[in-house]
């Protein structure tokens, strides 16, 4: 039994991965938003709560149309709490991170995120990373806006809906971060976390309108990217950013990476987007 502390766990994946450490015999303390504030960390706010853990899991990430809000919650708040919990004598550090990120990527997301994660490798914790591609699972903020858009029965979507996911599932992602925690010396350091099935933009949202709808036929209406680029533009403030163009490049860049570091740390073979319910 190991005490973790789970930043992040009122979030779509950090609320599952909070319930599997629980049942897998954990003590879990759940870091809530009025006990930490990651715009402005305090050590005298967060050191207490750090005390006697073994282990930190931090599965908090933020979508937004500002650079700055992302910069500080993904890489400068997260290095503090890194800092933090290593004057606290914690041992074992997991990140939820994102597929593809990097510290020079062009996006802010990614960006942020791939610097949060170089600072975390070199902060002298035992580290794992995760990097899950598209999550799915009932819940989840984007998941839901694509099932609402797979209900349409006119489709219009950027090129046709031709770029290339590998949709991973929630509870999949969950156990991972959880065997990541508990296994630090069988996890690398860093985890890509794919489905077992690679697909396109337009067949994930097909598999939704089947499996969720129960409808088989829609028809798609192909969108120039210029034109999915503006619209992205106009809608990013009131979608927080979830609908920008930052998220249209990230579409096009594709969301695919080779499963089997995954299949390893699972023990068996992720679950398919087919799967969805």
């Amino acid at each position: 039994m190991m005490n973790i502390v789970l930043f992040g766990g009122s979030g779509f994946i950090g609320k599952r991965v909070g319930q599997m450490l629980s049942e897998r015999g954990h003590r879990v303390k759940a870091v809530q938003r009025v006990d930490f504030d990651y715009l402005q960390p305090q050590k005298d706010r967060l050191m207490p709560l750090l005390q006697g853990a073994d282990c930190v899991v931090n599965a908090v990430g933020v979508m937004s149309y500002r650079a700055d809000v992302l910069e500080t919650v993904h890489h400068i708040a997260l290095l503090e709490i890194a800092r933090f919990a290593c004057e606290a004598g914690v041992r074992r550090f997991v990140q939820l991170s994102a597929l593809g990120a990097h510290k020079d990527h062009e996006t802010a997301f990614l960006g942020s995120k791939g610097r949060g994660d170089a600072a975390l490798l070199q902060s002298g914790l035992d580290v794992g990373i995760a990097r899950p591609s598209v999550v799915f699972g009932r819940g989840g903020a984007s998941c839901e806006l694509f099932i609402k858009l797979a209900k349409l029965l006119l489709l219009p979507l950027p090129e046709g809906g031709a770029y290339r996911l590998q949709p991973v599932h929630v509870d999949d992602v969950a156990e991972g971060l959880c065997k990541m925690a508990e296994q630090p010396t069988a996890s690398p350091a860093v985890v890509e976390m794919t489905g077992s099935r690679e697909c396109s933009l337009a067949e994930y949202l097909a598999v939704m309108r089947r499996n969720i709808h129960g409808k088989n036929t829609r028809k798609i209406i192909p969108i120039p990217a210029w034109v999915a680029d503006l619209a992205a533009y106009a809608a990013k403030r009131f979608s927080n950013g979830m609908v920008s163009p930052d998220s249209m490049k990230l579409l096009r860049a594709g969301s695919v990476a080779e499963s089997a570091g995954f299949e390893a740390l699972l023990g068996r073979k992720p679950l398919p987007v087919d799967s969805f319910q």
